[in-house]
């Protein structure tokens, strides 16, 4: 293979690509709508008209019908008793309740009431909380001041801290799952696009006939490595607009709140173990599923047909994504581990997992082997059907067909 020719394909597919407007879009686009949305986000919070936008007018009174008589006759703010519910019903519609609770007759036993809202089911749910604290206090007032009761209903405020892989690391836990989630997403939402390039590439050169055209001057194996190698650059140059993005963005915003002072601590003096997933594992991972798109794409008479082939790779890159409330409710569960010991899935499953706290390092060297091996069983696969298939053409190759490419690519 000539190397040369190899790095000219890829700096031509990169040229080709970087200027696509989708590619454009996704880069500059997304990433300024966001931080735009964290400032005017920040701006607004702790307003009460934001407060009224997103969760409901809290400062109107809420209307009580007590059909049990469980109540006293003065109730606290911001509860007020309404004649009837028909009325109290009237004055939710014409804005002068922000709400009616009815206390039905067998509140005692049923410990049951009912609540009626026009706003959304957040604000139910935050008068919700208030009817709690009524209750309370009906049983409690002759003890306790509203505000104690309140107090008492509340609870302590608990502060969740990650524990490091190191003891004079613990203070970054807060930061760790942004970063290892933002990751996983840059992982899934920039270099595995990267890899559907490739594959749209392969199959349009190889639908309109230019993949012949290609061939009478390179070997496949310069065409495939150059297109691996100019689309991974277009994956790495999103990625690095996006982390200025970020950085941008964590400027922008207070640097008091404890949360990104974490996060920028986290960022200054990265976690060895997110490193080792940022270096190696996702390069890998970006190999390994380039390699099979190359390889699925170039199976296909056209673009249709090359993603048939290569569905089945997308929906396992995707896989952990989808399961990811048991990696929230468990991340050393049965299936967050399974996914992290398959090669395909283990890219992603890794990053959820290390978003929510540090893995043995005997188990992050497991997976990253695992990951290497997946991408060079990747290399023996995709190179095999590349060989075969730039020079395929009519009939859909069935996967019995497919495997015999694998296992007698000549």
């Amino acid at each position: 293979m000539n190397g040369r020719k190899a790095l000219q394909v890829a700096r031509y597919e990169y040229r080709v690509h970087v200027r696509r407007g989708g590619f454009l879009l996704a880069t500059f686009g997304l990433p300024a709508l966001s931080l735009l949305i964290l400032i005017v986000i920040q701006t607004a919070t702790g307003r009460a008209a934001f407060r009224t936008l997103v969760v409901g007018d809290l400062s109107r009174p809420i209307a009580v019908v007590d059909q049990a008589r469980a109540l006293p006759e003065t109730l606290p703010s911001p509860f007020t008793y309404a004649p009837d519910i028909d009325q109290g019903r009237t004055g939710v519609r014409e804005g002068r309740y922000g709400a009616l609770v009815v206390i039905p007759p067998d509140y005692p036993e049923a410990r049951r009431v009912v609540v009626y809202v026009t706003s959304s089911p957040t604000f139910g749910l935050q008068v919700h909380d208030a009817v709690k604290f009524l209750m309370a206090y009906a049983e409690l007032r002759n003890r306790y001041t509203p505000l104690e009761v309140q107090r008492l209903i509340q609870g302590p405020e608990a502060e969740v801290v990650l524990l490091g892989v190191s003891p004079e690391r613990e203070h970054e836990g807060r930061g760790r799952p942004f970063v290892g989630i933002a990751l996983s997403v840059l992982f899934y939402f920039a270099l595995f696009p990267s890899a559907g390039y490739l594959l749209q590439s392969v199959a349009q050169e190889k639908e309109s006939r230019i993949m012949e055209i290609l061939l009478s001057s390179l070997t496949p194996m310069e065409l495939l490595w150059g297109k691996v190698l100019g689309l991974g650059a277009l994956g790495l140059t999103q990625v690095a607009v996006w982390l200025l993005f970020a950085r941008m963005a964590l400027e922008r915003l207070d640097p008091a709140h404890a949360f990104l002072r974490a996060v920028s601590e986290m960022l200054r003096r990265p976690d060895p173990q997110l490193m080792v997933a940022g270096l190696v594992i996702v390069p890998l991972g970006y190999l390994s599923y380039a390699l099979l798109m190359a390889g699925f794409g170039s199976l296909g008479n056209n673009l249709r047909e090359s993603q048939q082939f290569a569905a089945a790779t997308s929906t396992l890159a995707a896989l952990p994504f989808m399961l990811n409330m048991f990696f929230v409710i468990n991340p050393s569960g049965p299936i967050p581990r399974a996914l992290s010991y398959f090669p395909l899935t283990a890219p992603t499953a890794a990053l959820l997992r290390l978003a929510l706290g540090a893995l043995p390092w005997w188990e992050l060297g497991l997976i990253t082997l695992i990951v290497l091996l997946g991408a060079l069983g990747s290399v023996w696969v995709g190179v095999r059907l590349f060989r075969v298939g730039v020079l395929l053409y009519g009939k859909k190759p069935s996967w019995h067909e497919v495997w015999h490419i694998v296992r007698h690519p000549v």
